[in-house]
């Protein structure tokens, strides 16, 4: 009974296997995921000198370097402790505390992230990408303002949606952790690095 039901459970998930993401991403998003390690790359290569957090600038490439480890799904499930870096070429790499972020699997066999504490919140679905890896698109609110959805999922495609929407690469890494890289343009990027 209980692989029944984990059949059932995956079987939207086995809807979107691969690059079926992008059947629902905008297509301004799709670099973000496809050379989402080169710009992040770039954006940290490019630091002004004067950049602020500088000393903070290895540690986020030692996490964008990390090696990879090929998992299902359920190495993405449960509580997890989430640490922030935001970088920008311009005014330097922004280093946070961990928050709390959880990773669930809904009664429909959607994978969904939440970060549930922190100023800046992140919501949305995973997706299968291959190769263990995995493919974030949500949206961003503020403090208690309501969680947001990825615009795509709707069909609104306004700037306003599009502004607020975030996109990223999830990948699960060697030693047990998750790297996800958000948003990465050439100038700036944000990493959580999720770890138990």
């Amino acid at each position: 009974m209980r692989s029944l039901l984990a059949v059932l459970c995956l079987a939207p998930l086995a809807a979107f296997a691969d690059d079926g993401w992008r059947e629902v991403m905008h297509d301004a998003h799709e670099a973000s995921i496809d050379a989402a390690h080169e710009r992040a790359h770039r954006a940290l290569e490019h630091l002004a000198p004067d950049a602020y957090g500088r000393s903070d600038a290895p540690g986020a490439l030692a996490l964008l370097d990390a090696p990879l480890r090929v998992t299902d799904y359920e190495a993405l499930l449960g509580n997890w402790r989430c640490r922030s870096t935001q970088v920008d070429s311009s005014t330097g790499v922004f280093a946070y505390p961990a928050f709390r972020c959880i990773v669930e699997l809904t009664e429909d066999g959607t994978l969904v992230f939440t970060k549930t504490s922190g100023s800046q919140r992140r919501h949305g679905q995973i997706y299968p990408s291959g190769e263990g890896r995995w493919v974030f698109l949500g949206g961003q609110s503020v403090n208690d303002e309501p969680y947001r959805s990825y615009s795509g999922l709707s069909g609104d495609a306004d700037g306003e949606d599009l502004a607020l929407d975030s996109v990223g690469l999830v990948e699960t890494l060697k030693d047990g952790r998750v790297r996800m890289i958000f948003d990465a343009q050439a100038d700036h990027v944000e990493f959580y690095e999720l770890s138990r």
